[in-house]
């Protein structure tokens, strides 16, 4: 099989890197063009296209649909024009509606407007002309911004800059004016005349996209290439990117079972720093991060780590070069010192750990990144935490010490990353970790390389790494993925094989479930993306995979799947089906926990269905429901989730989702002694409940609401001994083995953006967490036992403002 696909990726290779030297075929050949006017006095962004430099620009309409359907005109017509002076772009656009009553204008968080029942308007705009980076600028009809950056396929939804805008609604139609100054974008001194540029317009009520330079949606893998022209820039230099903001920030906590509340307050910066045209150093200095979103914690049964998404801004935005090569898991930065659990282990008689900490507190973090306009992307990347202790006493004579959980350490990585014709590209990533006090030092080091032939109807994907840790003992390993695409036309298909030596480990900087993996497999795709009969669109796929580990060749699980979605025209109702099965029994050598051990799991077979009313209704449905049986044991279990979204008005919108899942006789790890593994048969039921809320005063002061509570019980029936072929005999009854875990999480926030880029946010935090070894199956009294427990409350005010250098300049010319 690996053979196959290497013989393959080599001559899809050969044809694409022939196909480079014959030159760049990123664009479409045929490209609309609109030529942009200079403009010496200033232009007021209020939505009313008025002053006389509009009515002098050129205008350029002609948008046509590629949803819902592909290629035919739009329903309702729109027009723009651009301006340009020293400082800035501006885009004006009348988007003509013979219906204007029903503009769907509803309010939301600021880079969600996307998200919203709100018509929108979009500008895609690449200084490089070269059909791989763009930056969009979108805003909603309620006047909501939101910003992506694109590198390729690649979309950064955290990528934010700073920009104006502002719509006004008429008597026929709406009107949107956007001001993207040049520090926002990215472009050499001696850059080409013409741009790429295109127009995206959503008519919400037909959920209806189209755009000024025509799309291709059959070819997903680059849909935002295909951008028009906009000529007749001249005389436009880079400015000066720099910037700061200045936080100040005060915090009132009050942690479970303390008498009292802590205060404290702190201050920092982050800066931004142009180095030339294409580069940019982004710097946060002391850090606080103390108003992020909390963690949907679950109880981890399994014997990998959970996977948390990354909630720190300076830590997902400008950030997608970093994701080449998949070794940066930006959670490991002040996250739980690596020794962690010394501190209990090092404990003598008559000793208690009365303080440890749960993260490492990091100094500094900067990162530097940009791409030229040849297309090299550099990125460097380093941040610092501090040494950690935990401090231990002696409960009868008084005595305290420390120990060190976590030397002083540092975290870099590196990224090289060259665009290449037809959307391809090849990148080189290094990530080292140093803890300077332990003499440990973590290597990995990855290549990724994308080729795409020239018709960006096929494609090769090649992944590879390689791991090394230098401490008391070198351990190195490695691993590689290859893959092979379909990506255009109505069939879609792919091929794939996946190494991890047993002994590739890039977590420290990382993060990997598992390494020892020989894996394979392959899905095939037919999708509809027109309307047709009684459907809006039509997705079908059908794969398979087996694994193996990596050393010894062992077999671990296979698996065989098939699933449907589609959309109903009449409706929009979208329905979704799918089923799974094993061939034979799955191999389970990670959860006994010991080396050496496996477990044998009965194979399965699970089927689900899933539903998603239309958005735009006043009153959605969202349902997911699923089961899943075993061949023997008894073994299996269901799923069920209800998620109404409930949109009062404009101003307020309420999502709540339940979710019910239940697993009867899972199979798992309980116990070890130093000869045997003890694995119990359990009864696990996880309920969680979840609230999400946004009143929004206006396009810029919002009020978010998120309340959770994730309850899991395990109820353990029997146990037994696993045997050395993976089978298992009965032992007796073990005590104190049930859990009864609830954690409940409210996070309230009132987020003014009270200037451009000038954030003001008051966040109220209220945690409870309890962990029991008696179950309790009813609800109301499990919750109410919840909630008379400690809890921690967390009250916090902050304040970023917002220091643009070239703003600051012009003020004082001015004055």
């Amino acid at each position: 099989m690996s053979r196959i696909i290497f013989i393959c990726a080599f001559l899809l290779c050969f044809s694409a890197f022939d196909a480079i030297s014959k030159g760049n075929k990123r664009l479409p050949a045929e490209r609309k063009q609109l030529e942009a006017l200079r403009i010496t006095g200033g232009i007021k962004i209020d939505g009313d296209l008025s002053e006389p430099e509009w009515a002098l620009a050129k205008e350029s309409g002609g948008f046509t649909q590629y949803e819902p359907y592909s290629g035919v005109a739009a329903s309702e017509q729109s027009t723009v024009k651009v301006l340009y002076d020293d400082n800035a772009l501006y885009i004006g656009a009348f988007l003509h509606d013979s219906n204007p009553n029903s503009i769907y204008r509803e309010l939301g968080l600021r880079d969600q407007s996307d998200n919203l029942k709100s018509d929108a308007f979009s500008v895609l705009v690449s200084p490089y002309n070269d059909g791989i980076n763009y930056q969009e600028f979108l805003v909603s009809a309620s006047g909501v911004q939101t910003d992506f950056k694109y590198v390729g396929t690649s979309k950064d939804r955290n990528w934010n800059a700073v920009w104006l805008s502002h719509t006004q609604i008429s008597d026929n139609g709406w009107y949107v004016e956007i001001k993207i100054p040049y520090s926002a974008l990215r472009f050499s001194k001696n850059g080409s005349n013409s741009w790429g540029i295109n127009f995206v317009r959503l008519i919400k009520r037909h959920n209806e996209r189209s755009s000024w330079n025509p799309i291709d949606r059959t070819n997903s893998s680059v849909l935002v290439s295909q951008s028009g022209e906009l000529t007749g820039l001249s005389g436009i230099n880079p400015p000066v990117r720099l910037s700061f903001s200045p936080y100040l920030s005060a915090y009132a906590d009050k942690y479970a079972g303390a008498d009292g509340f802590e205060y404290k307050v702190n201050g920092g910066m982050d800066v931004k720093l142009g180095l030339n045209e294409s580069f940019t150093l982004d710097m946060t200095l002391i850090p606080d991060f103390g108003q992020v979103k909390s963690d949907d914690r679950v109880l981890n049964l399994s014997p990998f780590e959970v996977y948390y998404d990354e909630q720190r801004g300076f830590f997902t935005e400008g950030t997608e070069l970093f994701n080449k090569g998949g070794i940066f898991y930006s959670r490991r930065i002040g996250s739980r010192p690596a020794y962690y659990g010394a501190a209990r282990e090092s404990l003598a008689s008559n000793e208690v750990v009365y303080e440890n900490p749960i993260e490492t507190k990091m100094l500094n973090a900067t990162k530097i990144s940009g791409r030229t306009s040849s297309g090299t992307g550099l990125g460097l990347f380093n941040a610092i935490t501090d040494a950690a202790y935990a401090r231990i006493e002696d409960t009868i004579t008084g005595e305290k010490r420390k120990i060190r959980t976590q030397a002083f350490t540092n975290y870099n990585m590196v990224v090289v990353d060259q665009t290449l014709p037809y959307n391809s590209y090849i990148s080189l990533a290094n990530t080292n970790v140093l803890r300077s006090g332990d003499d440990y030092i973590a290597n990995v080091t990855a290549t990724e390389v994308l080729v795409r032939d020239p018709s960006n109807q096929y494609a090769f994907k090649g992944i590879g790494a390689v791991s090394q840790h230098f401490a008391n003992e070198d351990v190195n390993g490695y691993k590689y993925r290859l893959e092979l695409h379909k990506t255009a036309g109505a069939w879609l298909g792919n091929v794939w094989h996946n190494v991890e030596s047993d002994t590739y480990n890039p977590n420290d900087m990382g993060y990997l479930q598992n390494n020892n993996e020989f894996s394979y497999g392959g899905e095939v795709t037919y999708r509809r993306l027109v309307p047709f009969s009684k459907f809006l669109d039509l997705n079908t796929w059908a794969g398979f995979s087996q694994s193996k580990l990596f050393e010894p060749r062992a077999f671990t699980r296979n698996e065989v799947y098939i699933g449907a979605r589609s959309t109903l025209a009449k409706n929009n109702l979208t329905l979704g089906v799918d089923m799974s099965t094993n061939l034979k029994d799955e191999v389970d050598y990670y959860e006994p926990r010991r080396t050496g051990s496996k477990l044998i799991i009965p194979k399965h077979t699970s089927m689900s269905f899933w539903t998603s009313s239309d958005y735009r209704k006043p009153l959605a449905l969202d349902t997911k429901m699923g089961y899943w049986y075993a061949e023997r044991m008894a073994q299996d279990g269901y799923w069920v989730s209800l998620s109404p979204r409930m949109r009062l008005n404009n101003y307020i919108m309420v999502v709540y989702t339940v979710r019910q899942d239940y697993e009867a006789n899972n199979l798992g790890y309980a116990d070890s002694n130093q000869t045997d593994v003890f694995i119990g048969s359990r009864n696990i039921s996880t309920l969680t409940n979840t609230v999400d809320g946004r009143f929004s005063l206006n396009a810029n002061s919002v009020f978010s609401l998120r309340v959770r509570h994730y309850w899991r019980w395990v109820d353990y029936k029997d146990f037994s001994i696993l045997l050395s072929d993976g089978n298992l005999t009965p032992t007796a009854p073990m005590d104190d083995k049930d859990k009864n875990y609830n954690i409940f999480n409210l996070d309230l926030t009132y987020q003014w953006n009270f200037a451009p880029g000038s954030v003001l946010s008051v966040v109220w935090k209220n945690a409870i967490e309890t962990s029991e070894s008696q179950v309790n199956t009813d609800f109301l009294d499990n919750f109410g036992t919840m909630v008379g427990n400690s809890a921690s409350n967390s009250l916090s005010f902050k304040m970023l403002y917002y220091l643009d250098y070239q703003s600051l300049r012009r003020k004082k010319s001015v004055s």
